[in-house]
């Protein structure tokens, strides 16, 4: 008699409200160190602070048409840091199997830096990933992969010890 090789599967379920309150706690803890790093350690270094709502409108514009106000712009990329990208670590990491943490925040922070600046950038007209202001590029990647490490982390630690 033989048996077939175990395989993990891992069956598709909608977070529960709890779960999405720590990714959205989570996405704010990423996103608050994102605001201060692509500001001040950024400007520092490249000469310019990242603008993440100046490519949201060009986004808008390019793909569209579209002219969107600031404020509309800012709140796309906020929603996108506190909840979209969350739900997208969520949803990859339960899904597949994955490496664990803190691997698994580093890699969804690489992820989230070639959504932006490998997907949208050139859909907003801009050069694959900023390549023609290099040192912008590098500071956004390890801004990225350290909102990532810091949003995974922070939902990691609360799904683990709720309150």
């Amino acid at each position: 008699m033989t048996t077939a090789p175990m395989t993990e599967t891992r069956a598709f379920t909608l977070p529960s409200a709890t779960t999405v309150w720590h990714l959205f706690i989570g996405g704010c803890a990423g996103l608050g160190f994102w605001e201060a790093f692509s500001a001040v350690p950024t400007a520092m270094v490249a000469g310019f602070p990242l603008q993440p709502p100046e490519l949201v409108k060009s986004l808008f514009f390019n793909l569209f048409g579209l002219t969107i106000s600031n404020v509309l712009a800012h709140a796309i990329h906020y929603v996108t840091g506190f909840l979209f990208y969350p739900i997208g670590y969520w949803g990859v990491t339960r899904m597949i199997k994955s490496f664990g943490m803190p691997a698994d925040g580093w890699i969804w922070g690489v992820a989230t830096y070639f959504i932006a600046l490998g997907v949208m950038a050139p859909l907003a007209g801009q050069f694959f990933l900023l390549r023609d202001v290099p040192l912008l590029s590098l500071m956004s990647l390890i801004g990225h992969m350290i909102y990532g490490w810091i949003a995974a982390l922070v939902f990691e630690l609360m799904e683990k010890h709720p309150a």
